[in-house]
């Protein structure tokens, strides 16, 4: 099972750290710098990236898919948000789906749906090289833990742990 990311690209773009030094109003520039740190983050990872923006002002009477460099974009199309989108392909339930978002929306649909999900923030690093999780840091490992998590949820961290 390979993963694929689900990210939400104008997210992710307000929540990076590169947002403070873009224009506010110029989204194409956010948009281009993620898809290119994507592009280069696929190589080294080999695996299927889906990013999905809002169409905007721009008239699209149906959802616009194109390719960036191996990573997919998908526009929503007039009328309908990214949010939307990402929800519904968080109902299909594909195996090794991981959605990147910080809206509690799509979170929560996530969750119900028992799909992992992580932060922009946590994608972040790891496109720049980011070591070991805060939480990884200084546990040693322990045999025989009693304290076993559920099944679903160690599924879940060794998705999550390929990114």
């Amino acid at each position: 099972m390979s993963t694929h990311l689900l990210i939400d690209g104008y997210n992710y773009v307000k929540q990076s750290a590169i947002a403070a030094l873009l224009d506010p109003f110029d989204l194409e520039s956010g948009r281009r710098y993620l898809l290119d740190e994507l592009s280069r983050y696929k190589k080294d990872k080999k695996m299927r990236i889906t990013v999905v923006f809002d169409a905007g002002q721009g008239f699209s009477p149906g959802r616009k898919k194109e390719g960036y460099r191996g990573v997919e974009v998908i526009y929503s199309k007039q009328g309908e948000t990214a949010d939307e989108v990402m929800m519904e392909t968080i109902r299909e339930r594909r195996a090794g789906l991981v959605v990147v978002t910080f809206d509690r929306a799509i979170i929560d649909e996530a969750k119900k749906h028992a799909v992992p999900f992580i932060t922009p923030a946590r994608l972040e690093a790891a496109l720049s090289g980011g070591g070991p999780d805060e939480e990884d840091r200084g546990r040693t490992e322990k045999k025989g833990n009693p304290r076993k998590a559920p099944k679903g949820v160690r599924r879940a961290r060794r998705v999550v742990k390929k990114i």
